[in-house]
Protein backbone atom coordinates (compact mmCIF):
# COMPACT_ATOMS: atom_id res chain seq x y z
CA UNK A 1 0.00 0.00 0.00
CA UNK A 2 3.21 2.24 0.56
CA UNK A 3 4.26 2.06 -2.80
CA UNK A 4 0.65 2.18 -4.17
CA UNK A 5 0.27 5.70 -1.94
CA UNK A 6 3.55 6.98 -3.20
CA UNK A 7 3.02 6.21 -7.36
CA UNK A 8 -0.66 7.92 -7.20
CA UNK A 9 0.94 11.04 -5.26
CA UNK A 10 4.27 11.17 -8.00
CA UNK A 11 1.97 10.86 -10.83
CA UNK A 12 -0.20 13.39 -9.99
CA UNK A 13 2.87 15.53 -9.42
CA UNK A 14 3.53 14.81 -13.06
CA UNK A 15 -0.31 15.95 -14.28
CA UNK A 16 0.78 18.84 -12.25
CA UNK A 17 3.92 19.75 -13.70
CA UNK A 18 2.66 22.92 -15.98
CA UNK A 19 2.39 24.78 -12.75
CA UNK A 20 5.72 24.14 -10.46
CA UNK A 21 8.66 25.40 -10.97
CA UNK A 22 12.29 23.71 -9.64
CA UNK A 23 13.95 25.44 -6.18
CA UNK A 24 16.03 23.77 -3.47
CA UNK A 25 16.23 23.90 0.47
CA UNK A 26 19.16 25.71 0.69
CA UNK A 27 18.13 28.94 -1.70
CA UNK A 28 21.06 30.39 0.32
CA UNK A 29 23.37 28.02 -1.52
CA UNK A 30 21.86 28.79 -4.71
CA UNK A 31 22.28 32.02 -5.67
CA UNK A 32 21.39 32.08 -9.51
CA UNK A 33 18.29 29.75 -9.21
CA UNK A 34 17.15 32.22 -5.84
CA UNK A 35 17.75 35.41 -7.99
CA UNK A 36 19.23 36.73 -10.98
CA UNK A 37 20.42 39.98 -9.02
CA UNK A 38 23.27 37.80 -7.17
CA UNK A 39 25.06 37.11 -10.49
CA UNK A 40 28.34 38.22 -9.70
CA UNK A 41 27.91 39.43 -6.04
CA UNK A 42 31.10 37.19 -5.16
CA UNK A 43 33.89 37.92 -2.70
CA UNK A 44 35.99 36.96 -5.13
CA UNK A 45 37.58 36.86 -8.82
CA UNK A 46 34.74 34.04 -9.47
CA UNK A 47 32.57 31.22 -8.18
CA UNK A 48 31.49 27.75 -9.44
CA UNK A 49 28.30 26.67 -7.52
CA UNK A 50 26.99 23.23 -7.46
CA UNK A 51 24.24 21.07 -5.89
CA UNK A 52 22.43 17.80 -5.76
CA UNK A 53 18.51 16.92 -4.05
CA UNK A 54 17.63 14.27 -3.60
CA UNK A 55 14.25 12.98 -1.97
CA UNK A 56 12.30 10.27 -0.98
CA UNK A 57 15.12 7.87 -1.74
CA UNK A 58 14.05 5.09 0.51
CA UNK A 59 10.37 5.86 -0.12
CA UNK A 60 9.68 4.41 -3.49
CA UNK A 61 12.64 2.62 -4.38
CA UNK A 62 15.62 0.55 -3.07
CA UNK A 63 19.11 2.38 -3.78
CA UNK A 64 19.98 6.28 -3.31
CA UNK A 65 20.29 6.90 -7.20
CA UNK A 66 16.79 5.17 -7.82
CA UNK A 67 15.08 8.15 -5.95
CA UNK A 68 12.23 9.49 -7.54
CA UNK A 69 13.26 12.92 -7.28
CA UNK A 70 16.78 13.79 -7.94
CA UNK A 71 17.97 17.61 -9.22
CA UNK A 72 21.11 18.34 -9.98
CA UNK A 73 22.73 21.19 -11.29
CA UNK A 74 25.70 23.53 -11.20
CA UNK A 75 26.80 27.16 -11.91
CA UNK A 76 29.58 29.79 -12.78
CA UNK A 77 29.30 33.44 -12.45
CA UNK A 78 31.93 36.69 -11.71
CA UNK A 79 31.98 40.04 -11.55
CA UNK A 80 33.58 42.53 -13.87
CA UNK A 81 34.55 46.02 -11.80
CA UNK A 82 34.22 48.95 -13.20
CA UNK A 83 36.59 52.40 -12.33
CA UNK A 84 33.37 53.74 -10.57
CA UNK A 85 33.56 50.64 -8.28
CA UNK A 86 30.29 49.13 -10.09
CA UNK A 87 30.31 45.66 -11.54
CA UNK A 88 28.55 44.06 -14.37
CA UNK A 89 28.16 40.51 -13.15
CA UNK A 90 27.88 37.63 -15.69
CA UNK A 91 26.94 33.70 -15.65
CA UNK A 92 25.01 30.65 -16.22
CA UNK A 93 23.73 27.37 -14.75
CA UNK A 94 22.94 24.25 -16.34
CA UNK A 95 20.10 22.18 -14.01
CA UNK A 96 18.34 19.03 -14.77
CA UNK A 97 15.32 17.12 -12.72
CA UNK A 98 14.01 13.96 -12.86
CA UNK A 99 10.68 13.34 -11.13
CA UNK A 100 8.64 10.29 -10.39
CA UNK A 101 8.75 7.21 -11.36
CA UNK A 102 8.15 7.50 -15.03
CA UNK A 103 11.51 9.69 -15.36
CA UNK A 104 9.97 12.92 -16.01
CA UNK A 105 12.59 15.33 -16.57
CA UNK A 106 13.55 19.01 -17.15
CA UNK A 107 16.60 20.03 -18.40
CA UNK A 108 17.24 23.78 -18.30
CA UNK A 109 20.47 26.50 -19.40
CA UNK A 110 19.96 29.81 -18.43
CA UNK A 111 22.23 32.79 -19.11
CA UNK A 112 22.53 35.22 -16.45
CA UNK A 113 23.66 39.23 -16.29
CA UNK A 114 23.07 41.97 -13.68
CA UNK A 115 24.04 45.12 -13.03
CA UNK A 116 26.04 45.69 -9.40
CA UNK A 117 25.71 49.64 -8.35
CA UNK A 118 27.92 50.73 -5.85
CA UNK A 119 25.97 53.15 -3.59
CA UNK A 120 28.45 53.97 -0.70
CA UNK A 121 31.38 51.34 1.41
CA UNK A 122 28.99 49.00 2.74
CA UNK A 123 25.57 49.14 0.24
CA UNK A 124 24.83 47.53 -3.00
CA UNK A 125 21.98 47.50 -5.48
CA UNK A 126 21.96 45.22 -7.93
CA UNK A 127 19.63 44.46 -10.98
CA UNK A 128 19.50 40.66 -12.88
CA UNK A 129 17.98 39.10 -15.92
CA UNK A 130 17.82 35.85 -17.13
CA UNK A 131 17.29 34.33 -20.56
CA UNK A 132 17.82 30.42 -21.30
CA UNK A 133 16.35 27.45 -22.44
CA UNK A 134 14.16 24.14 -20.80
CA UNK A 135 13.02 21.03 -22.08
CA UNK A 136 10.82 18.63 -20.73
CA UNK A 137 10.73 14.81 -21.65
CA UNK A 138 9.45 11.16 -20.28
CA UNK A 139 10.59 8.35 -20.61
CA UNK A 140 8.34 5.05 -19.79
CA UNK A 141 5.78 7.22 -18.05
CA UNK A 142 3.83 4.85 -15.16
CA UNK A 143 0.26 5.91 -13.48
CA UNK A 144 -1.56 3.93 -10.63
CA UNK A 145 -4.02 3.02 -12.84
CA UNK A 146 -1.59 0.73 -14.75
CA UNK A 147 -0.86 -0.88 -11.30
CA UNK A 148 -2.18 -4.37 -10.26
CA UNK A 149 -1.56 -4.69 -6.04
CA UNK A 150 2.33 -3.61 -6.54
CA UNK A 151 3.05 -4.76 -9.51
CA UNK A 152 2.75 -2.51 -12.79
CA UNK A 153 1.07 -3.96 -15.90
CA UNK A 154 1.81 -1.89 -18.95
CA UNK A 155 -0.56 -3.81 -21.12
CA UNK A 156 -3.09 -1.61 -19.43
CA UNK A 157 -4.29 1.66 -20.90
CA UNK A 158 -3.29 4.74 -18.72
CA UNK A 159 -5.83 6.76 -20.93
CA UNK A 160 -3.27 9.67 -20.54
CA UNK A 161 -1.68 10.82 -24.02
CA UNK A 162 1.66 13.02 -23.55
CA UNK A 163 3.95 14.45 -25.19
CA UNK A 164 7.40 13.08 -25.07
CA UNK A 165 9.27 16.48 -25.56
CA UNK A 166 8.53 20.00 -25.02
CA UNK A 167 10.48 23.29 -25.39
CA UNK A 168 10.20 26.87 -24.57
CA UNK A 169 12.59 29.97 -24.35
CA UNK A 170 11.86 31.77 -20.98
CA UNK A 171 13.25 34.75 -19.10
CA UNK A 172 13.66 35.76 -15.34
CA UNK A 173 14.27 39.40 -13.40
CA UNK A 174 15.34 40.58 -9.89
CA UNK A 175 16.65 43.26 -7.72
CA UNK A 176 18.65 42.59 -4.70
CA UNK A 177 19.77 45.15 -1.65
CA UNK A 178 22.52 44.43 0.29
CA UNK A 179 24.54 46.80 2.82
CA UNK A 180 25.08 47.13 6.11
CA UNK A 181 23.56 48.97 8.63
CA UNK A 182 25.54 48.82 11.73
CA UNK A 183 28.69 47.80 12.11
CA UNK A 184 27.49 44.76 13.47
CA UNK A 185 24.38 44.08 11.05
CA UNK A 186 24.06 43.74 7.82
CA UNK A 187 20.78 43.12 5.43
CA UNK A 188 19.99 41.89 2.11
CA UNK A 189 16.62 42.02 0.81
CA UNK A 190 15.10 41.04 -2.80
CA UNK A 191 12.63 39.79 -5.23
CA UNK A 192 12.15 37.97 -8.48
CA UNK A 193 10.25 37.49 -11.34
CA UNK A 194 10.04 34.35 -13.27
CA UNK A 195 8.58 33.38 -16.27
CA UNK A 196 8.41 37.11 -17.78
CA UNK A 197 8.07 35.85 -20.97
CA UNK A 198 5.03 34.29 -20.49
CA UNK A 199 5.96 30.78 -22.39
CA UNK A 200 2.99 28.28 -23.59
CA UNK A 201 3.30 24.43 -23.47
CA UNK A 202 1.31 21.55 -22.82
CA UNK A 203 2.40 18.08 -21.68
CA UNK A 204 -0.96 16.49 -22.71
CA UNK A 205 -1.06 15.28 -26.54
CA UNK A 206 -4.28 16.67 -28.54
CA UNK A 207 -4.59 19.68 -25.74
CA UNK A 208 -4.08 23.94 -26.94
CA UNK A 209 -0.80 25.18 -25.42
CA UNK A 210 -1.41 26.80 -21.66
CA UNK A 211 0.57 29.38 -20.18
CA UNK A 212 3.36 28.58 -17.55
CA UNK A 213 2.13 30.80 -14.60
CA UNK A 214 4.69 33.30 -13.56
CA UNK A 215 6.34 32.52 -10.04
CA UNK A 216 7.39 35.23 -7.95
CA UNK A 217 9.76 35.09 -4.62
CA UNK A 218 10.51 37.53 -1.97
CA UNK A 219 14.34 36.56 -0.10
CA UNK A 220 15.88 38.00 2.52
CA UNK A 221 18.27 37.89 5.43
CA UNK A 222 20.27 38.86 8.47
CA UNK A 223 23.82 38.80 9.62
CA UNK A 224 23.88 40.13 13.64
CA UNK A 225 27.58 39.98 14.36
CA UNK A 226 28.45 38.88 17.77
CA UNK A 227 31.67 40.03 19.18
CA UNK A 228 34.47 39.27 16.70
CA UNK A 229 33.40 35.51 15.58
CA UNK A 230 29.72 34.70 16.25
CA UNK A 231 27.10 35.30 14.16
CA UNK A 232 23.05 34.55 14.49
CA UNK A 233 21.86 34.30 10.53
CA UNK A 234 18.07 34.45 10.00
CA UNK A 235 17.02 34.12 6.47
CA UNK A 236 13.63 33.65 4.64
CA UNK A 237 12.27 32.84 1.11
CA UNK A 238 8.03 33.50 0.49
CA UNK A 239 7.29 31.83 -3.40
CA UNK A 240 3.91 31.60 -4.87
CA UNK A 241 2.83 30.77 -8.31
CA UNK A 242 -0.71 30.35 -9.20
CA UNK A 243 -2.36 29.33 -6.12
CA UNK A 244 0.29 27.80 -4.42
CA UNK A 245 2.71 29.42 -2.29
CA UNK A 246 5.18 28.40 0.25
CA UNK A 247 7.50 29.71 3.17
CA UNK A 248 11.21 28.66 3.67
CA UNK A 249 12.43 30.19 7.08
CA UNK A 250 14.89 29.75 9.75
CA UNK A 251 17.99 30.63 11.84
CA UNK A 252 21.69 30.06 11.19
CA UNK A 253 24.69 30.39 13.68
CA UNK A 254 27.77 31.04 12.42
CA UNK A 255 31.03 30.69 13.93
CA UNK A 256 34.44 32.51 12.40
CA UNK A 257 37.63 30.16 13.02
CA UNK A 258 39.70 32.50 11.38
CA UNK A 259 39.08 34.90 8.07
CA UNK A 260 39.19 32.42 5.87
CA UNK A 261 37.49 29.49 7.50
CA UNK A 262 34.05 28.99 9.34
CA UNK A 263 31.50 27.05 10.11
CA UNK A 264 27.81 27.62 9.72
CA UNK A 265 24.60 25.59 11.79
CA UNK A 266 21.31 26.16 11.43
CA UNK A 267 17.38 24.93 11.40
CA UNK A 268 14.97 25.85 9.43
CA UNK A 269 10.80 25.07 8.40
CA UNK A 270 9.24 24.66 5.20
CA UNK A 271 5.67 25.43 5.24
CA UNK A 272 2.59 25.22 2.09
CA UNK A 273 0.43 27.67 1.43
CA UNK A 274 0.49 30.11 4.74
CA UNK A 275 -2.03 32.49 3.12
CA UNK A 276 -4.66 30.16 2.81
CA UNK A 277 -7.12 28.06 5.72
CA UNK A 278 -5.06 25.30 4.28
CA UNK A 279 -1.66 25.88 5.18
CA UNK A 280 0.46 23.31 6.83
CA UNK A 281 4.24 22.29 8.23
CA UNK A 282 6.35 20.59 5.25
CA UNK A 283 9.24 20.04 6.76
CA UNK A 284 11.57 20.32 9.71
CA UNK A 285 15.16 20.82 8.08
CA UNK A 286 18.77 20.73 9.38
CA UNK A 287 21.64 22.06 8.11
CA UNK A 288 25.72 22.60 8.01
CA UNK A 289 28.32 23.90 6.34
CA UNK A 290 32.21 24.06 6.76
CA UNK A 291 33.49 27.37 4.87
CA UNK A 292 37.83 27.10 4.65
CA UNK A 293 39.74 28.72 1.81
CA UNK A 294 37.37 29.54 -0.84
CA UNK A 295 35.43 25.78 -0.28
CA UNK A 296 31.91 25.91 1.29
CA UNK A 297 30.32 22.19 1.90
CA UNK A 298 27.03 22.55 3.21
CA UNK A 299 24.41 19.80 3.53
CA UNK A 300 21.16 19.70 4.62
CA UNK A 301 18.00 17.13 5.16
CA UNK A 302 14.30 17.87 5.50
CA UNK A 303 12.24 15.86 7.70
CA UNK A 304 8.85 15.37 6.17
CA UNK A 305 6.03 16.75 8.76
CA UNK A 306 3.44 16.21 6.55
CA UNK A 307 1.31 13.70 5.29
CA UNK A 308 3.64 11.92 3.62
CA UNK A 309 5.05 10.59 6.18
CA UNK A 310 2.41 8.42 6.90
CA UNK A 311 4.12 6.83 3.86
CA UNK A 312 6.95 5.38 6.13
CA UNK A 313 11.00 6.23 6.54
CA UNK A 314 12.73 8.02 3.83
CA UNK A 315 10.27 10.85 2.12
CA UNK A 316 12.93 13.32 3.34
CA UNK A 317 14.54 15.26 1.01
CA UNK A 318 19.10 15.58 1.27
CA UNK A 319 20.46 18.04 -0.35
CA UNK A 320 24.29 18.73 -0.55
CA UNK A 321 26.02 21.66 -1.97
CA UNK A 322 29.76 22.61 -2.93
CA UNK A 323 30.65 26.16 -3.97
CA UNK A 324 34.11 27.73 -4.85
CA UNK A 325 35.12 30.73 -4.58
CA UNK A 326 38.40 32.10 -6.35
CA UNK A 327 40.55 34.25 -4.59
CA UNK A 328 43.39 37.01 -5.67
CA UNK A 329 47.00 35.73 -4.81
CA UNK A 330 46.97 39.14 -2.53
CA UNK A 331 43.71 39.06 -1.12
CA UNK A 332 42.49 42.46 1.12
CA UNK A 333 39.61 42.71 2.61
CA UNK A 334 39.10 46.24 1.17
CA UNK A 335 39.03 45.49 -2.26
CA UNK A 336 36.51 42.26 -2.27
CA UNK A 337 33.13 43.32 -3.49
CA UNK A 338 31.15 43.65 -0.15
CA UNK A 339 28.43 40.55 -0.20
CA UNK A 340 26.08 39.22 1.97
CA UNK A 341 26.64 36.33 4.16
CA UNK A 342 24.32 33.47 3.70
Amino acid sequence: MKKIYLIATLSLTILAAGAQDIHYTQFYNTPLTTNPALTGVVPGLYRISAIYRNQWFSGVNNGFFNSPYQTPSISFDMPIVLKNKDAVGVGAFVLYDAAGPSSFGTFSFQASGSYIKHLGANHQLSAGLQIGFTQTSFKNPQFASQYQGNDFNAAIASGVGLQPNVKYVNLNAGLMYYGKLTSKIGLYLGGTIYNTAVPKYNLSVGQANKTLYLRGNISGGLDFAIGRRFHILPSVLWMRQSVDNQLNSGLGFGYDINIKTNITLGIYNRANDIISKEHQIDAAILYAAFQVKGFKLGASYDFTASKFSQAGPGTGGLEISLTYIGMPKIYSVKEMMFCPRF
